[in-house]
């Protein structure tokens, strides 16, 4: 194919585009998975903007990551029980997180117990979302193979767009804490 046959097609592809009948977006629920980093408080930002331009309800989800959180030998002794302590702390921690959502925010929260990649996809097919909005440590791609990557599994399993957001909120100080509007 010449670069002149290729020069036309693009250009009919782009007029093609411009023709096309305009479409909004609509996105009613967005799921906020969250665990505290900084990573996810940037992502924190992007669904509140989200959901204010869009109208949305936003899910704020934290997950209780059993294995990560309690070492072998009590996962032995405690035959199965989730320490409440673990989930009491979730709660508070979505409860003053609540505070930085802006009241005309439609939003609500829940703490679920398990694998976060495999909850994340779960409540997303419960709740409806429309899109998933999470963040990223931004390990790069041969680290994430190495050490696996919740990020990565949503993107790869979510039956809705995932907007993954990387970097630190511009107001998250030296001591890794995000401040929050006093």
């Amino acid at each position: 194919m010449s670069t002149e046959t290729t020069e036309i097609n693009t250009a009919a592809l782009i007029e093609e585009i411009r023709n096309r009948p305009k479409q909004e977006i609509q996105c009613k629920r967005i799921l906020l998975p969250t665990d505290g980093s900084g990573q996810a408080f940037k992502a924190v930002s992007e669904a509140i903007h989200l959901a204010a331009v869009t109208g949305a309800e936003l899910t704020l989800l934290m997950v209780v990551d059993y294995n990560k959180n309690v070492a072998a030998f009590e996962q032995v002794s405690l035959s199965g029980y989730v320490p409440a302590e673990l989930k009491i702390a979730a709660y508070q921690f979505l409860a003053e997180l609540m505070h930085v959502i802006p009241s005309e925010i439609r939003a609500h929260t829940r703490v679920e117990v398990g694998d976060p990649g495999e909850i994340i996809l779960q409540v997303a097919a419960e709740e409806e979302s429309d899109m998933i909005v999470m963040g990223t440590h931004g390990f790069g791609t041969f680290r994430s193979l190495l050490l696996g990557s919740v990020s990565n599994f949503v993107m790869q399993h979510a039956a809705c767009p995932v907007l993954l957001c990387k970097g630190m909120p511009d107001d998250w100080d030296d001591d890794e804490h995000y401040i929050a509007a006093k």
